[in-house]
């Protein structure tokens, strides 16, 4: 008996760069550091390492072609020594410079609904819904898998994995860029299995047993069966927002608390950027792009190149008010030969109220911004606050959100694929290690945190909102009360102004409520705070996007909101020092108001 097994599924063709080269060994590695200070002869080396001449050999002559050491001559010997582009290359921290030659190639592969399994497009069958018909019209047992309760993972990051796998042929290759221009996905589809006497063909071997599987148990169905409902099998995308911590040094210089100190603080990045800039501003506005145009240009006239994108998406009403800036943004643009080819503007809104900044240097690698900042419409004249992250490990979370933010048509976001790829990249830089701990926050972890930060504290307790609004009471107020409910723990909820249903009056009572708990409500007075942050005790502090005394992180995307979280001796006393110098009303005492 021969039966046809329709099982539907994705097809994701694109055309993609290959890195192809090998990568430096430990052996490699070794020699140049051996030699950085001391020429050394061949057999020195050998002797030194244990290992064959001809090893050291093969080492030395790959290095001196990427002109990482030179041949010294003296008292009749050779002797080799790092160049001196090669000592910079090893005291400076950073990987080996890697010169791999690029291919193009493309890549077609499938992802069946089933079980998930994915393969090469050469490798199974493909056919229309309109080519089953003709072959069971002609008389051929066909049976169509249907597939219920969810499916793989179609995200922009699981398909990159997928490519990945299947674009590489070796170990010495790896995808560098995918031509988003040339990505198609269909979905109307069907790999089809002929099952001749039990014995599947065409199957490739590759194919799980779960899949497996369900092609043997459709094809012992009865004669004449035509549907096989079937519950997906597969792997399940599920997002974790536990944070991840690295552990690094963290300098007080690189947090930023001002107004005009975040400006000061861009045009310094711009100033350093080397070939990238990423800005994601929630809001746009055309007269402040004119302000910073400046520095701009002259990062581009650099060779800089920048991607501005943007979130707001609150209402209609305010996604089309920045869709218009985009547009005005984009048309200044297109009319300026200095920025005209370098500086992009995406017209769709990412909807995420967060706010970031990624750069790379041409010396200290990649630095990412986040904050409270919207770097493209802000006056700055607010107080904000900004983290300057430098680990590389931390600034590769940064890529991934942004990665997660824009890549919405899959393989067609060029950016989302090229955030992917340099966050790859820097998880492979070495962790320097040191006495911080940073980690990136999304999403719930952002709840989670302000709670624990609540039952933590044993001395300070402060939290920083720019609007106070209907969620103030389980957003921010309930923790503040729950650290001032312990002895010896003041704790402050700072904010400017309220928003949405809650009036001024509101605010006031609000605050005789907070007051009677032991807890100070705080509005600032003629400087308004646009920063959104949580400080407690000496050690750690929380700087994010997310308002906390008016809106709560969104379940259902959770890049909508990102902050970071350091703990670094000494940071949250330095940050209340400097808030509180600006906002004297941060001090104020409730029980000591109270007894007043």
């Amino acid at each position: 008996m021969s039966v046809l097994i329709a099982i539907p599924v994705f097809r994701v063709a694109c055309k993609v760069g290959i890195d192809r080269g090998r990568a430096w060994s430990v052996i490699d590695e070794l020699v140049l550091w051996a030699i950085t200070r001391q020429s050394k002869s061949i057999a020195a080396l050998a002797a030194a390492a244990d290992l064959p001449p001809q090893i050291i050999v093969a080492s030395i002559a790959r290095l001196m072609r990427f002109r990482l050491v030179e041949v010294t001559v003296g008292e009749g010997t050779v002797a080799f020594r790092a160049s001196p582009f090669g000592f910079k290359s090893v005291s400076s921290g950073n990987p080996l410079p890697f010169y791999p030659k690029r291919i193009s190639r493309r890549v077609s592969f499938v992802i069946e609904w089933a079980t998930g399994d994915f393969f090469p497009t050469r490798q199974i069958r493909l056919m229309t819904p309109y080519r089953l018909e003709e072959a069971r019209r002609a008389g051929t047992e066909v049976r169509v898998v249907s597939v219920e309760g969810g499916g793989p993972s179609m995200s922009h990051d699981a398909n990159l994995n997928r490519l990945s796998d299947i674009a590489a042929r070796g170990w010495d290759e790896q995808v560098a860029l995918v031509d988003g221009r040339t990505a198609i996905m269909r979905d109307d589809e069907f790999m089809v299995l002929r099952v001749i006497d039990g014995i599947p063909q065409g199957l490739p071997e590759t194919a799980g047993p779960s899949l497996r599987g369900l092609v043997a148990e459709a094809a012992a169905l009865p004669r004449g069966t035509t549907e096989v409902p079937v519950t997906y099998a597969g792997p399940k995308e599920i997002f974790d927002p536990q944070p991840v911590v690295h552990r690094c040094n963290f300098d007080d210089a690189n947090l930023i608390i001002g107004g005009s100190a975040q400006g000061r603080c861009l045009e310094r990045l711009l100033a350093d950027a080397h070939r990238r800039v990423v800005i994601h501003s929630t809001f746009l506005d055309a007269a402040r792009f004119s302000v910073l145009s400046g520095p701009i240009k002259a990062a581009c006239a650099r060779g800089v190149s920048f991607d501005l994108l943007w979130g707001a998406e609150k209402d209609e009403e305010t996604e089309r008010r920045n869709a218009a800036q985009a547009s005005q943004i984009a048309r200044v643009v297109g009319e300026d030969r200095d920025l005209r080819g370098r500086f992009k503007v995406h017209m769709r809104s990412t909807g995420s109220h967060a706010k970031l900044i990624l750069l790379d240097t041409a010396e200290d690698g990649w630095i990412a911004g986040v904050g409270s900042c919207n770097w493209l419409s802000s006056p700055f004249q607010a107080v904000e606050l900004t983290v300057l992250l430098r680990d590389q490990r931390a600034v590769a979370d940064v890529a991934v959100a942004l990665q997660n933010m824009v890549g919405r048509r899959g393989l067609a976001d060029t950016i989302a694929t090229e955030m992917y790829i340099t966050a790859r990249d820097l998880r492979r830089v070495p962790s320097p290690g040191g006495s911080a701990e940073v980690s990136l926050v999304v999403g719930d972890a952002h709840d989670q945190l302000i709670r624990a930060a609540s039952g933590a504290a044993s001395e300070r307790f402060v939290v920083g909102s720019n609007l106070l609004g209907s969620t103030a009471r389980p957003g921010a107020l309930m923790q503040g009360e729950v650290a001032a409910g312990r002895e010896g723990v003041r704790a402050t909820v700072v904010y400017t102004k309220p928003t949405g249903p809650l009036k001024n009056r509101h605010a006031r009572v609000l605050a005789e409520e907070a007051r009677s708990n032991g807890l100070a409500l705080v509005r600032t007075r003629k400087i308004p705070l646009h920063g959104k942050f949580v400080a407690w005790d000496k050690d750690d502090l929380v700087v994010t996007s997310l308002n906390w005394a008016s809106a709560a992180a969104d379940p259902d995307f959770p890049w909508g909101d990102i902050g970071v979280h350091v703990r670094a001796r000494g940071l949250a006393t330095e940050a209340l020092r400097k808030l509180e110098a600006i906002f004297p009303e941060m001090t104020v005492d409730p029980l000591a108001a109270e007894s007043a």
